[in-house]
């Protein structure tokens, strides 16, 4: 009877203990600045199976290695599709996997065969089958504008062409090749001389790299031959590389190939998605580049290789820049017309935008403010925990294409000869996944909120309120007669309040808060929110 009676008084201590544990807890959540925390849904998703997706980039010799060589591989991507899914992205770009002699892969040897370094054709087959597994889609590097020097078909091209300079007869398949490539028999600008041999083939990237005849019909065909090869394996779609350097700065003439390209694409998959890269930051040129019916081409205005991008600028310019922000909601979504806008901040070409600066919390918004915008988004490998590196000036490229750190012993690549620095400053994966307050965890956050509302990918964007003391921006997005606002705070130290109801919102649905260990968005009594610096608040 004694113990019983201990027992009974521990538990009413311990009783006694919890209750004032939680009268503490309420106490202080109303003694809180905020006042009360919304709630949210972190679980339910609403994806919608179309081509707006989150896309995560992935440099395959840096990602995960499956076999223990120290080289990531196909099967490595494979192993880490749950880990992909789970961050929130349905769409994987592979950067080039065909054989090739160089680190980057752009000088493709065989388009119809997977570099062994990488596995091989049916590690690819299964990797996209267990995307598919998955609802996340797949699309590879295709590299159309020229391919490697050592590729059979420029050493075929080499010998038909000099046939026809000795006026030897050509067999038939000298005729198909001997305008397989731009030659010429005088030095130009971007070509390179053959051996002395007193001819010349168009390299605008590198002599490893002769350019395409596109005008050859043979040449035209063989493209038509390569995208129905993959897409008959099950590929979701294509990253082209470079488009206008099919014909050199020739706009009418590229988007006429990528007219050709497009079709042969949706021919065989009308569901494919192909996004291109055109590098120029002109809304004019890529609204002409629009008119081929290629799905997207990338957004380098909001990216950090534009120095007047509206992501960047408008959270390193302290808000006074804010108008560059709706400046650029405005334009991705314009520029694309009835197309898929394709923004992205950083990418294998750019230096990582984390490495400019250390501020932890400006990254974050400006991720953020990234995937607010319309489209499909395109994330590089490693920034969702903050990883840094630069190729910009004199520093070489493999310096953006440094391993991935897991942290765990288990799948790490070995460093990539070449470069010179390698940069984790925010720690390896697998503690940034056990922090709550993280770049991984707030990355995490983002993407999970662009999947509950598919107004934020797809939405029209209308102006509600901006420019209070260079703090708020308030736009809406109409998906299919939906509605959802976006409240933001520019400010990178002042809290904003706003009466979103009187705009015609009801809920607060989600919110992004850049210090989310110490602040959060709260619903003050008077029926308006409180926005911390560096937030984002979702209404509905």
């Amino acid at each position: 009877m004694a113990q019983l009676k201990v027992r009974n008084m521990i538990e009413t201590i311990l009783l006694l203990i919890l209750t004032v544990i939680l009268a503490l807890t309420i106490i202080s959540c109303s003694d809180s600045p905020y006042g009360k925390e919304i709630e949210e849904d972190l679980t339910t998703t609403n994806i919608i199976d179309d081509n707006y997706r989150n896309y995560y980039e992935i440099y395959v010799r840096s990602f995960y290695d499956s076999n223990g060589d120290g080289i990531g591989d196909l099967n490595g991507v494979t192993a880490k599709l749950d880990y992909i899914k789970d961050l929130g992205f349905n769409g994987i770009w592979l950067m080039p996997i065909n054989t090739s002699s160089s680190y980057h892969k752009y000088n493709v040897k065989d388009y119809y065969e997977i570099d062994p370094s990488y596995g091989t054709m049916d590690d690819l087959k299964n990797l996209i089958n267990e995307c598919h597994k998955r609802g996340i889609k797949l699309i590879i590097d295709l590299v159309l504008n020229h391919s490697a020097s050592n590729n059979s078909w420029f050493i075929k091209a080499k010998e038909a062409y000099e046939k026809t300079l000795n006026n030897q007869t050509l067999t038939e398949e000298d005729e198909k090749f001997k305008d397989f490539y731009v030659f010429s028999t005088t030095q130009k600008s971007g070509y390179t001389e053959v051996n002395g041999k007193g001819y010349y083939y168009e390299s605008n990237f590198d002599s490893g790299m002769p350019e395409f005849n596109c005008d050859s019909p043979y040449v035209r065909e063989e493209f038509k031959n390569i995208i129905q090869y993959y897409l008959d394996m099950g590929l979701d779609g294509f990253r082209l590389d470079a488009v206008k350097y099919y014909y050199l700065n020739n706009t009418s003439k590229n988007v006429e190939l990528l007219s050709y390209i497009n079709k042969c694409v949706k021919d065989k998959n009308p569901n494919a998605y192909v996004v291109g890269e055109m590098w120029d930051i002109s809304t004019d040129a890529i609204s002409q580049y629009y008119e081929s019916g290629i799905d997207s081409f990338f957004n380098f205005n909001v990216s950090v290789s534009n120095p007047s991008s509206g992501i960047i600028n408008s959270v390193n310019q302290e808000g006074r820049m804010l108008n560059s922000y709706y400046d650029a909601l405005v334009s991705n979504e314009e520029m694309a017309g009835n197309n898929i806008p394709a923004p992205f901040i950083d990418n294998h070409d750019t230096p990582r935008y984390t490495t400019s600066g250390t501020d932890v919390r400006k990254n974050k918004f400006q991720y953020a403010l990234l995937q607010m915008l319309n489209g499909s988004t395109f994330t590089y490998y490693g920034d969702e925990v903050g990883m840094t590196g630069s190729n910009a000036g004199d520093l070489p490229d493999q310096n953006v294409r440094i391993p991935i750190m897991w942290g765990d012993g288990v799948g790490q690549c070995s460093s990539l000869g070449g470069a010179t620095v390698e940069s984790y400053p925010h720690g390896y994966v697998s503690t940034q996944m056990k922090v709550k307050t993280s770049i991984y965890n707030y990355y995490k956050k983002c993407l999970l909120i662009r999947n509950q509302n598919p107004e934020i990918a797809r939405g029209k964007v209308t102006k509600i309120a901006m420019d209070r003391d260079n703090k708020l921006l308030f736009i809406k997005k109409t998906y299919n007669g939906s509605e959802i606002g976006i409240v933001f705070n520019f400010s990178p130290s002042d809290d904003l309040e706003v009466d979103y109801k009187s705009y015609g919102f009801n809920d607060v649905v989600g919110q992004l808060v850049v210090d989310n260990d110490t602040r959060y968005i709260g619903m003050l009594k008077s029926g308006t929110i409180l926005l911390p610096s560096y937030s984002i608040a979702i209404v509905k």
